[in-house]
C-alpha cells in the first residue's frame, strides 16, 4: 500500500475535522470520547487513504468510517465484560448574559443530556447526524439504510425524544428573592 507524506494526508483530512468533531461530540456525548473517536477515524482514513482520495464526497466518506466505527465501539463494549456506563459532558455552562439566563439555560441543558441519554445508541447517531445539517441522501450514504427506513427510524427518535422531553418536570422560572 502506497503511503501519503504527512502533509499530503494532512492536506485531505485538516478540512473536515472540525465537522467530525461535532458529529463525533453528538455521537459520544462528551469531549474525550469525540476527540478518541476522531484519533481512530484518522487512523483508519491515513490505512485507507486511496479510499479517501478516490472518494466524490471525502466528507461523507469520513463520516460513514466515523459512523461505522462508533457502531463498533458500541457493540465491542456491549461484549466487554468491564462495560461502563455513559460519560456525560453536562457542564458547559451557556452564553447568556443574565445569571438567571445561564441558570436555566444550564437546566434546560441537563434536561436534554437527561433526555438525549435515555435515547438508545443508533436513535442517537441518526439524530446527531440530521442534526448537524446532513441531508437524507448523505446520511443513507453514511448509514447504509434505505430512504424508507431512514425516515421511519429518525421519526422514531425525533417522537421518542420530544416524549422524554415532555415527560420531564420543568421547574419554573428561577425567581431572585428580595
Amino acid at each position: 500500500m502506497k503511503q501519503l507524506p504527512h502533509d499530503e494526508f494532512a492536506a485531505l483530512f485538516a478540512p473536515h475535522l472540525a465537522a467530525l468533531f461535532r458529529a463525533a461530540y453528538r455521537l459520544t456525548g462528551n469531549r474525550q470520547d469525540a476527540e478518541d473517536l476522531v484519533q481512530d477515524v484518522c487512523v483508519r482514513a491515513h490505512a485507507h487513504v486511496a479510499s479517501l482520495k478516490s472518494a466524490a464526497q471525502p466528507k461523507a466518506w469520513l463520516l460513514k468510517v466515523q459512523y461505522r466505527t462508533f457502531v463498533d465501539g458500541i457493540r465491542r463494549r456491549r461484549r466487554s465484560p468491564l462495560a461502563t456506563g455513559e460519560d456525560f459532558d453536562a457542564t458547559r455552562m451557556s452564553d447568556a448574559p443574565t445569571p438567571e439566563d445561564a441558570a436555566e439555560g444550564s437546566l434546560a441543558e441537563q434536561r436534554l443530556l437527561d433526555a438525549w441519554r435515555q435515547l438508545d445508541k443508533e436513535q442517537r447517531a441518526l439524530l446527531a447526524l440530521h442534526v448537524e445539517g446532513y441531508s437524507l441522501a448523505e446520511i443513507e450514504a453514511i448509514t447504509d439504510l434505505t430512504t424508507d427506513v431512514l425516515k421511519a427510524r429518525l421519526y422514531r427518535a425525533r417522537t421518542r425524544l420530544g416524549k422524554l422531553l415532555a415527560t420531564q418536570h420543568a421547574p419554573d422560572a428561577l425567581a431572585l428573592e428580595k
